[in-house]
């Protein structure tokens, strides 16, 4: 039986990624149950604020996209801006149906490796932008918590310890990816002990090769880091955009409460309800954090909406962090896939033997 090509599996594995992530949209999508009651909230809100969350969510994503693209400018790697923000909204959505946020990385390091960035280079992209936003989202909540703090007490003071707890557990991932980012010997040895572990269970074939691999990602991935150390007003620009792309983020609750008519409280007193909300139930372990996002909303916000208004505004609110990540993130991922397919098509008849003549030289 003839082996298949690089380019066969290449495009097998696209079209199943396609197939499986669709699957994943219509599971999320069909659990929750409420994606007729999100359109019957959707026709009875003001669509003027229903189009300012929708522009809240845009600012949002185009600010990911850009912390990215100004990283790999600043490391002199040729990358156009659609690129960068097709590479967010796939890590948007691989994010929103992986437990605790943890598939949306890898997939973007896949991503930009397809179109030539190498890994250690993309993983340190990521790894600061990760830490310019957890910084953000931190600072920005707790100066918001320190200002309103009258509001505060008076609305969520029983749940003030879980909003503690979320402040800690964000703190101490920025004091991890700090000390990654830092120390090289850390993620050198984590590196080191994954090939191992692969070679043992016969997942790894050329252990010396990936080893290989593996300092050269590694070089790439501390020398493109190095601004946590040596480059803070890169850092800071960094800082800024993210600080847009958090309040992008944050601003949807309020478009959710002026759709629905409602007055009574500022800008500045939902923003502030958001942001405490998101820190403290934003590392649940489960897709788009489900549950504790529903559950945090009614909590922080059941003296804010009225009781009649509250389920409806929870729905709208879901639907815009959430569900439309999903159908949003799910093109992106397709034109992905797709491209990919082009790609593989299109790959050189010799590079399977070459590729082939390398591995079995490497082993000799």
């Amino acid at each position: 039986m003839k082996k298949m090509s690089n380019s066969g599996r290449s495009v097998l594995l696209n079209g199943l990624i396609i197939l499986v992530t669709l699957g994943l949209v219509l599971y999320f999508s069909a659990r929750g149950g409420d994606i007729g009651d999100v359109w019957t909230a959707l026709k009875s809100a003001d669509l003027r604020w229903i189009l300012a969350a929708v522009g809240s969510w845009c600012v949002f994503m185009c600010f990911e996209a850009m912390g990215l693209h100004v990283f790999f400018r600043q490391q002199k790697v040729k990358i156009k801006y659609p690129t960068s923000l097709l590479v967010a909204l796939i890590g948007a959505f691989y994010s929103s149906i992986t437990p605790a946020a943890t598939g949306g990385q890898p997939m973007q390091v896949l991503a930009l490796k397809k179109r030539g960035i190498p890994a250690g280079i993309s993983s340190s992209g990521l790894a600061v932008k990760f830490f310019t936003f957890q910084v953000a989202l931190l600072s920005l909540g707790g100066l918001l918590w320190f200002l309103n703090v009258d509001l505060v007490r008076n609305i969520i003071d029983q749940a003030k310890w879980i909003v503690v707890a979320g402040f800690l557990l964000n703190g101490l991932l920025v004091a991890a990816v700090l000390l990654l980012a830092i120390n090289k010997n850390i993620v050198h040895g984590i590196i080191m002990f994954v090939i191992r572990v692969g070679k043992k269970l016969h997942l790894v074939r050329n252990e010396e090769k990936l080893k290989m691999r593996a300092e050269n990602a590694i070089a790439d991935f501390h020398g493109s880091v190095d601004m946590l150390k040596h480059h803070p007003i890169r850092l800071f620009h960094l800082y800024l955009l993210s600080c847009l792309q958090v309040l992008g983020l944050m601003s949807i609750a309020y478009c959710v409460y002026r759709a629905l008519g409602l007055t009574a409280y500022s800008y500045f007193d939902i923003l502030t309800l958001q942001f405490l909300l998101y820190i403290a139930a934003s590392f649940t372990p489960l897709p788009g954090a489900s549950g504790a996002q529903e559950g945090g909303f009614y909590i922080f916000f059941q003296h804010v909406f009225p009781a009649d208004k509250l389920v409806g505004a929870l729905l709208l609110w879901r639907f815009f962090t959430y569900y439309f990540t999903l159908i949003v993130g799910l093109g992106a991922v397709i034109c992905d896939g797709a491209a990919s397919i082009r790609l593989a098509g299109k790959e050189e008849p010799g590079e399977d033997e070459a590729e082939e003549a390398e591995i079995k030289e490497a082993d000799e």
